[in-house]
């Protein structure tokens, strides 16, 4: 019996607690008049955090935006590189064969000895010259 009584009480503590979190929770969530001060306070508030995520979301898309850019651009750097690579390269190649276009003509006899006779004014020895070389 004496635990009967006992039980009770507990039940009654435990309900009570019950109810004042209860009421508790009503009071949180009902809304209590604001005073105009409050509101002003409240709407000023509001503001500075829309501003600060405002910035903060313009910040991460310019960041966003610079390292796209970089990204890109370090493409288009390359491909300029290799551009100017394959011009020297083309070049080097007419210069080759700009050379080689010139060595044949040399091999000619007749061209040969016109242009040894023309830019080093050397002579064809006759039959019947000795030439000394020392």
């Amino acid at each position: 019996m004496m635990s009967e009584g006992h039980d009770c009480q507990s039940l009654d503590r435990v309900m009570d607690g019950v109810r004042k979190d209860g009421q508790q929770l009503v009071q949180w969530w009902q809304h209590k008049p604001l005073s105009d001060a409050e509101r002003a306070e409240r709407t000023e508030r509001f503001f500075w955090w829309r501003v600060v995520a405002i910035l903060g979301i313009a910040l991460t898309v310019a960041t966003l935006g610079v390292l796209q850019v970089r990204h890109s651009s370090s493409g288009i750097r390359t491909a300029y590189e290799l551009v100017r690579a394959n011009d020297a390269l083309r070049e080097q190649i007419e210069a080759n064969r700009h050379a080689e276009a010139n060595l044949t003509g040399l091999k000619n006899p007749n061209e040969l000895r016109k242009e040894a006779n023309e830019v080093y004014h050397m002579r064809v020895p006759g039959a019947d010259e000795q030439v000394e070389v020392e």
